[in-house]
């Protein structure tokens, strides 16, 4: 059930910053931190800077695990970015690795554009994207930091190209103060420098030589500078998916009883970064929102299950203008695969009802797909294997219904777990039948309950919006 891509993101994107320092230059280095969740190691990433005449390059490599179900689950992402000495982005290579499944991403730059290459198992297209003339890499951003110079009350913004993702966001920083810190049992004198973008908030402790010593986001992330051997040093005992669970759970004030068949609930939500942080639609509705004491927003927000049916009947084609994006393929949504094509043909038959094909896929993925705590890029890596969580049941139920013709889309969001006493992370797919229809695979809900809370739709933008609320949300029980 848990949505655990999404959490790993929060890190991947954060550590991908690293490095401040009042005017210190560029020069050659090869840094090691170790990574942790909540105190307890995960992993360990690396940045290595090499200063050319023509160029200045930097890989980054970032390494973690997790146990589920007694076997161990690694994850490696790596990147090769090339810039001119001006820090401008050239080129970039980026692969990402989970448990065999890989994800290649070849990009470079060409006037205002960038040129990209994305490839994942059975999938292989060449796309592109305005980058803004001041868009930097977020991989290399503290560079740009380093070499403008940092002092203490100084503001700025930057406008970061999240390779992973292929999108931009704003970058807001502030040099908050100078304070001495004790590393590996040494007083250093550091500056603090606060970031944030895309809702997500990061504190970073750097020397003026441009060393990050620590770096710490909200969602309980932390990145702490160590020698190589030390960082690659990591402990016989590998953090549990369930542990992990519980370290991201959004305790309640008070247990949510029989939460699979429940018809109604309301919420009070806490902690939001703005008024409209969470959305409106079909199912759930936000009553009110206020600003609380400290900056952040509370929202009452009432959420109703699905009825059984839709308001009306459609039949295919459904391919309108507003609804065609979300019959196209993607690096993650293979929906021109053969194998997708060839099972949504198998399932699709000769109906002419997109609900009751919708159902019928919904049932095929619950009933073939195992449920395990393990991560895939891809549809196709999820039909391949016949195993996953919540994404990896999303995925492939979003392939299948789009190559059969039912305009889908990904929703991220929690759902309440009796299990873990709280809500989860989840994902889960909402087609289009004449209406917007929310339904659930992995649990095998043709109409999901009143404790999914939609918080954002997308597996890219969507993800990224998903992470302002890890580690942060706070939930009353109003109602039920």
């Amino acid at each position: 059930m848990l949505k655990r891509g999404t959490l790993i993101a929060v890190w991947v994107v954060a550590v991908l910053m690293a490095g401040l320092a009042e005017s210190a230059p560029i020069v050659e280095r090869d840094d090691w931190s170790g990574t942790y969740f909540n105190g307890q190691k995960m992993g360990f990433n690396r940045a290595v800077v090499t200063v050319r005449p023509d160029e200045i390059r930097v890989h980054t490599q970032m390494f973690f695990r997790l146990e589920a179900g007694g076997a161990e689950q690694v994850t490696s992402i790596s990147q090769d970015t090339r810039l001119t000495p001006d820090l401008k982005l050239k080129t970039f290579s980026l692969l990402q690795e989970i448990m065999g499944s890989r994800q290649r991403i070849e990009a470079h730059v060409e006037g205002s554009q960038l040129l990209y290459k994305i490839t994942t198992s059975g999938y292989s297209k060449e796309k592109s994207m305005d980058l803004p003339a001041d868009a930097i890499p977020a991989s290399t951003a503290w560079l740009n930091l380093i070499h403008a110079g940092l002092e203490v009350g100084r503001k700025g913004t930057m406008t970061l190209l999240i390779e992973p993702f292929q999108m931009t966001s704003l970058l807001v920083y502030e040099v908050l103060r100078q304070e001495t810190i004790d590393h590996r049992g040494k007083p250093v004198e550091t500056f603090v420098v606060k970031q944030e973008y895309a809702g997500i908030k990061t504190y970073t402790w750097a020397t003026v030589d441009g060393t990050v010593l620590r770096e710490r986001t909200l969602q309980g992330f932390e990145s702490v500078h160590e020698p190589a051997s030390v960082a690659r040093e990591l402990p016989p005992e590998v953090m549990s998916v369930s542990n992990f669970i519980t370290l991201s759970l959004v305790k309640t004030d008070k247990p949510i009883a029989a939460a699979r068949t429940l018809k109604e609930l309301k919420l009070s939500l806490r902690n939001l970064t703005g008024p409209d942080a969470i959305p409106n639609d079909h199912r759930q509705q936000v009553l009110d929102a206020a600003k609380e004491e400290g900056g952040d927003y509370q929202a009452t927000l009432l959420i109703r299950q699905e009825p059984a049916h839709p308001a009306q009947k459609v039949g295919f084609p459904l391919d309108g203008e507003a609804t065609r994006p979300y019959l196209e393929d993607s690096s993650q949504i293979q929906s021109e695969h053969p194998m997708i094509r060839a099972l949504a043909k198998e399932l699709k038959g000769e109906s002419a009802d997109p609900w009751r094909v919708a159902l019928d896929i919904n049932k095929w993925v619950y009933s073939n797909i195992e449920k395990v705590l393990v991560d895939a890029f891809t549809a196709v890596d999820a039909l391949n294997t016949r195993r996953g969580e919540c994404q990896s049941h999303t995925n492939l139920y979003t392939a299948i219904a789009r190559a059969a013709g039912i305009p889908t889309r990904v929703v991220n969001g929690i759902v309440y777990s009796e299990d873990f006493n709280g809500f989860v992370y989840h994902a889960w797919p909402e087609v289009f039948v004449g209406e917007w229809r929310a339904l659930d695979p992995t649990l095998g809900q043709e109409g999901v309950d009143a404790t999914h809370i939609k918080l954002s739709e997308g597996n890219t933008q969507g993800s990224l919006k998903l992470m302002e609320f890890v580690g942060r949300l706070g939930i009353d029980v109003l109602e039920k």
